[in-house]
């Protein structure tokens, strides 16, 4: 069994594969799987005296399986120097590597620029005060922890779609990340209705929360149009 860890952006020839929001949600759900997969192997095999191996095989990491088995038959391993060289030649090609990506250098200021940011980030802090205002007998409840998670991954996935970028090869991998963002979102209504119908807020607290909440999950909700716009007139 083998897994393709190839970059998505990228087909077999030399040009970047322009994907959609849709295949990189595949994407980004298979890598959730691997990951999912390799921490039950992980937890499995901890004690194991063949944990690599065994781990390896099961991942279909086939290089480095055959890594390990060299090293056991004492097979001589790759010169350092000469993976010095490679590193040497890579920061050589680094600049024609930005080019044929269309990477473009981003500065973390320019994510506070963005208004779904700005608004999910200054949630997520009330969030936070508002649950350590609670006693600490309500923090355990389940709606709880459903609604904090909820209000603090939206703004984190607004910036894991910010490191993406807005280059055409990555676009649909900033929308689907920021889709993530506003799955949360709507997680953090469903779990703030729940949170009042437990008596866990007051009736003001909840008025306010949840209008803050829907704010929050509506400017995502544009951020999130105006990427597929982009995407779909093609501008980076």
């Amino acid at each position: 069994m083998t897994n393709d860890t190839r970059d998505p952006g990228f087909d077999s020839g030399d040009d970047p594969e322009i994907m959609d929001e849709f295949q990189w949600e595949e994407f980004m759900k298979k890598a959730d799987e691997r990951a999912e997969k390799f921490g039950q192997l992980m937890e499995k095999y901890a004690d194991h005296p063949d944990s690599e191996k065994i781990i390896a095989r099961e991942m279909g990491w086939i290089w480095l399986l055959e890594a390990l088995e060299a090293q056991e038959k004492g097979e001589p391993q790759e010169d350092d120097s000469e993976e010095d060289d490679h590193y040497e030649d890579d920061d050589d090609e680094g600049e024609e590597w930005k080019k044929s990506t269309g990477f473009v250098s981003r500065e973390i200021d320019d994510l506070h620029l963005i208004p779904a940011y700005q608004v999910a980030h200054e949630f997520a802090l009330r969030a936070i005060e508002l649950i350590r205002s609670l006693p600490e007998s309500h923090q355990s409840e389940k709606c709880i922890g459903a609604f904090i998670e909820g209000a603090t991954i939206p703004a984190a996935k607004i910036a894991g779609g910010f490191g993406f970028g807005y280059e055409m090869q990555r676009l649909g991998g900033n929308i689907a990340n920021c889709k993530r963002g506003l799955a949360m979102a709507n997680q953090c209504l469903t779990a703030l209705q729940e949170m009042k119908e437990k008596q866990l807020i007051g009736k003001n607290t909840f008025v306010e929360i949840m209008s803050q909440a829907k704010e929050m999950r509506d400017a995502l909700a544009l951020h999130i149009a105006d990427l597929r716009e982009r995407f779909q007139r093609g501008i980076p």
